[in-house]
């Protein structure tokens, strides 16, 4: 229901929003993301696991949620006087066409960073609740809502644009008191002024577990974000251009689908084996999980290569540049899918600082490549710079995991996946267009993306069959079979 919404509020904003104020709406909500991620200094992960700790004494765990809460407060504070004193620098590495935009909403970013802060917590807090669900929900579709309302608004001219970016940032104290609310109603939830009711040496501890996540979360999120957040600083489009480059990552969140939904159950399976130091079992795990992720992704893929013209139908002019941009991207996706749970098994061992310092080197790595290739070759440069980087990050944590561990997520399974991919490939993308992009631009290019899904899934799921690359799909297809239900 979110990625269905996120698509439809994408596909509405490129249509009544011009294409600069469309990417300067997007980039101004990642500083306000990352400056919130950045400024949590790791406390959301002390959070998370220290609740659980003081489950059974009230008193510490009010103690925690003020640690927690009060010191991102505090630190957003004195960024913010940095911020202020360094405004015309800041302003400076905006190109000439971006500065008015980023100028005029200067001041609302401490506001939309603070929002995130809270935001994150409460979420987090909920989730170590049980309540995954309604933060979810309040996050993913009570926004979305919220926001497609004020952009129908501004689309039939109702408001304008100042309008829209304030009600697009005040929107979010909506889920932020939905979550206090449900918050305030859990067991010992509140605030304590105590400062013995934690001892010193409980809070050196969380110090230092806070420390630790702090460096490790910026790392990964300077990875995921930088491409789009300097996006504007070398290219001489600017906002513009990060418009096209946010709409790829757009399609980018559709693939990334079937992996998001897998993990998290394979992780728990990989993670008991893992834990009763049954090696042979983790590594067999490890393979079968890599693989079945594959699939799904790969499937997912297809249909998202092979309808990137009517992907591009309902786009306005401009970009068009967004199909090339995507399947760049879409390689370094797929590399880091083929190599499977490295971050997972990397968390799980005695080897997760590795993976921080591999971060922090790719960090400086994919900084140098956007500052050498986005001046030269725009969007397809931070593309190129994003899926190098990604893809040389997983192919050294695979090869680290296969030494350390003799793990490695390959096999003749792996090969077979894409064998069965090639057939689906060729009849998605020559298949003729039946219907007619003349008229009737909308209708017809839903209809042509509906049958060209279906004959690539007939023929994707026919050489699955044939080619049998996954016992676990096997398994559950003879499930169906025999039970007559899909679960």
């Amino acid at each position: 229901m979110g990625a269905i919404l996120g698509a439809v509020i994408t596909w509405v904003s490129t249509k009544y929003i011009a294409k600069r104020e469309y990417g300067f709406m997007g980039n101004f909500t990642n500083y306000a993301v990352t400056l919130s991620q950045i400024l949590l200094v790791g406390l959301n992960s002390t959070l998370s696991v220290y609740v659980h700790r003081f489950a059974e004494n009230g008193r510490k765990k009010r103690a925690l949620l003020t640690f927690t809460f009060a010191i991102p407060v505090a630190i957003l504070c004195l960024v913010t006087v940095a911020y202020y004193m360094l405004r015309p620098w800041i302003l400076g590495h905006f190109q000439p066409a971006d500065q008015p935009l980023m100028n005029g909403y200067f001041e609302w970013l401490p506001f939309y960073t603070l929002l995130f802060i809270y935001m994150v917590l409460l979420e987090q807090y909920l989730a170590s609740q049980l309540k995954v669900a309604v933060a979810a929900f309040m996050r993913e579709v009570a926004y979305r809502v919220g926001f497609m309302v004020v952009l129908l608004l501004f689309a039939t001219g109702y408001i304008g644009f100042d309008t829209l970016i304030k009600g697009s940032i005040l929107l979010y104290a909506m889920p932020i008191v939905v979550m206090v609310w449900l918050s305030a109603r859990t067991k010992d939830f509140g605030l304590s002024l105590g400062r013995t009711d934690l001892s010193n040496a409980e809070y050196r501890e969380m110090i230092h577990f806070t420390w630790y996540h702090f460096l490790l979360a910026s790392s990964v999120l300077l990875v995921n974000y930088m491409d789009v957040m300097l996006l504007p600083f070398y290219d001489h489009g600017g906002f513009a251009s990060a418009a096209v480059y946010r709409n790829a990552l757009v399609l980018i969140s559709f693939l990334q689908i079937p992996s998001k939904a897998l993990i998290p159950a394979s992780y728990t399976v990989l993670a008991k084996a893992f834990t009763e130091n049954d090696l042979p079992k983790a590594a067999d795990l490890f393979r079968r999980s890599s693989n079945n992720i594959l699939i799904a992704t790969v499937g997912m893929g297809l249909l998202l290569c092979c309808n990137l013209g009517n992907v591009l139908q309902i786009f306005p002019a401009g970009y068009a540049d967004l199909a090339p941009v995507f399947l760049i991207l879409a390689l370094g996706n797929l590399v880091n899918i083929a190599t499977g749970m490295n971050d997972q098994v990397l968390s799980i061992t005695n080897y997760y600082k590795f993976n921080f310092y591999l971060s922090l080197v790719l960090v400086v790595v994919l900084f140098v490549l956007i500052r050498v290739l986005v001046p030269q070759y725009s969007v397809f440069g931070a593309a190129w710079a994003t899926a190098i980087t990604m893809i040389s990050f997983n192919t050294v944590k695979c090869l680290f995991i296969w030494k350390k561990l003799g793990m490695q997520p390959f096999s003749r399974n792996t090969l077979l996946v894409l064998v069965a991919a090639a057939p689906a490939l060729v009849a998605g993308y020559f298949l003729p267009h039946f219907f007619s992009t003349v008229r009737h631009i909308y209708i017809n290019a839903f209809a042509d993306a509906c049958l060209r899904s279906a004959v690539i899934g007939i023929v994707y799921f026919i050489m699955l069959l044939w080619l049998r690359p996954s016992a676990d799909l096997t398994e559950y297809l003879a499930a169906i079979k025999k039970n007559k239900r899909l679960f």
